[in-house]
């Protein structure tokens, strides 16, 4: 009774929660997650959502531990409604004496038998409820279980089947002591692909929640550069392109370099683009889906703000309702060609961040340049260097575009290939009237004001963030998460 006593108090349950992240910031859904116990040798799966870990130590004391060739691990399920299993590990091939004992000392079932070295199941059937102990021992040393009946079996019997590994099946994991070498890794499946998490490996003293983080790619069509655009750290990555709708194939994409513009100083586009075939300068939330608004086709050129409410209404954003009014909506070609993917327009607040709150390696978030003989705004990532490429009037609202003139190479090879992004001023659209082209830059929010829709404008000398008349046509620069 003394040995079972021990039992009791050494015996201590841990338990592990385990939740994804990306890379990017927030929260990662993840498919399962694979726990391995590197000092005992065993590994099982917990499949979302069942992903919480219940680790059961069976350390019984110096005395019931003195031999190391057999271990019980924990009965599962425990409590159990009169049958239960226990995982048995041998060292070696010995001769094994197995007793089931009430917690009044009467032995209820015995079994003598030699086994062979590896893992065996030991089942245990309980008549009656109450708590009971396994107890195995060879001549080197023996081990106990604590067992807690809930209903009733037939009779009180004992059988025991080898298996071929020690694995923990259905929730049930093999031996565990507390300070074993733990090994965790999450999965996620989507679209026939499975990712794999980074791995942690710790020795488990104590119950805590474990997070394993899932390594981000760029989205089809981006930049492979990190942007922060809130204080909860969520990143994002910018599109390679202004966004751009083809006429003549009802399709969009991102145009294929930072610099490019379409529409042009003076032109007249016509009524509904009746003289161009590429749009690029879009009334806000003119998707293409119809939301609610009145203008809601990328080529509508009415200048009545009025008409371009995003789902019919004044109060709402783009990313509000169905998101529909949002140009990320869409199937965008060059860009994973997915309806819903995300793909998105930045908020107010989120172009400001970017602008101006994050943190960067190098302190530096923008700069005005000419980048192969255009005006515009460069947006430096996160990570960010000095040493990389050496600007001048960085964070200078009031500088001018020849603080910086870059060539083509140079941005490509240096700038962009380091994670940079490239405002052009591409100018604005006022009814059928193209203006400011190469002077100054206008580029849609997904955030309404008193005055209008929130745009991003800069020029020669000024950068700021305010409300401009929704039916203006102006820039779209898409912004996507970090792809799993």
């Amino acid at each position: 009774m003394l040995l079972i006593a021990l039992s009791i108090q050494a015996q201590e349950t841990v338990t592990v929660k385990f939740t994804a992240a990306t890379a990017a910031g927030g929260y990662s859904p993840f498919t399962s997650v694979m726990v391995t116990d590197l000092t005992q040798g065993w590994m099982m799966t917990l499949n979302y959502p069942d992903t919480v870990l219940v680790l059961t130590s069976t350390q019984v004391g110096v005395g019931e531990w003195q031999g190391q060739d057999c271990r019980l691990g924990a009965a599962f399920p425990n409590p159990f409604a009169g049958k239960t299993c226990v995982p048995l590990e041998l060292e070696e091939a010995s001769e094994v004496s197995l007793q089931v004992i009430r917690v009044d000392g009467k032995v209820v079932a015995t079994r003598d038998m030699c086994l062979a070295r590896g893992a065996h199941d030991v089942t245990v059937c309980l008549s009656t409820p109450g708590m009971a102990f396994l107890r195995v021992a060879t001549p080197h040393g023996s081990s106990v279980a604590r067992l807690v009946c809930t209903g009733h079996a037939g009779a009180d019997e004992m059988s025991v089947v080898p298996k071929d590994v020690a694995v923990g099946r259905g929730g049930n994991p093999g031996v565990f002591e507390l300070g074993d070498l733990m090994r965790y890794e999450a999965f996620l499946t989507a679209n026939g692909t499975t990712v794999h998490s980074t791995v942690v490996e710790q020795k488990q003293y104590n119950n805590e929640t474990v997070t394993l983080v899932f390594p981000v790619e760029a989205p089809v069509g981006a930049i492979d550069g990190l942007f922060t655009i809130n204080d909860e750290g969520a990143k994002v990555y910018f599109s390679k392109g202004n966004l751009q709708y083809h006429m003549n194939t009802g399709t969009w994409s991102f145009m294929e370099h930072q610099y490019d513009m379409v529409e042009y100083l003076n032109q007249d586009v016509g009524e509904n683009y009746a003289n161009q075939n590429i749009v690029s300068l879009f009334g806000w939330g003119t998707s293409g889906y119809d939301h609610g608004a009145n203008c809601y086709l990328p080529w509508s050129t009415s200048s009545i703000s009025i008409n371009y409410y995003a789902y019919g209404s004044w109060n709402y954003n783009l990313n509000d309702s169905t998101g529909k009014a949002d140009w990320g909506y869409n199937a965008i070609s060059n860009g994973g060609n997915r309806v819903n993917s995300g793909w998105r327009t930045l908020t107010q607040s989120e172009w400001d961040y970017v602008f101006n709150t994050r943190g960067t390696a190098s302190g530096i978030h923008y700069a005005k340049a000419n980048v192969n003989g255009v005006n515009g705004v460069i947006l430096l990532p996160d990570n960010w260097t000095t040493s990389t490429y050496t600007l001048s009037n960085t964070n200078n609202s009031a500088a001018s575009y020849d603080s910086n003139n870059i060539t083509a190479a140079n941005w490509t090879n240096v700038l962009e290939a380091n994670g940079a992004v490239f405002l052009p001023a591409a100018g604005y659209r006022s009814g059928t009237e193209v203006d400011a082209v190469d002077r100054s830059g206008y580029y849609c929010s997904a955030s309404f004001g008193s005055g209008g829709a929130y745009t991003v404008s800069f020029n020669n000398g000024s950068l700021d963030n305010s409300p401009r008349p929704r039916g203006s046509g102006q820039s779209v620069r898409l912004v996507g998460l970090a792809a799993n």
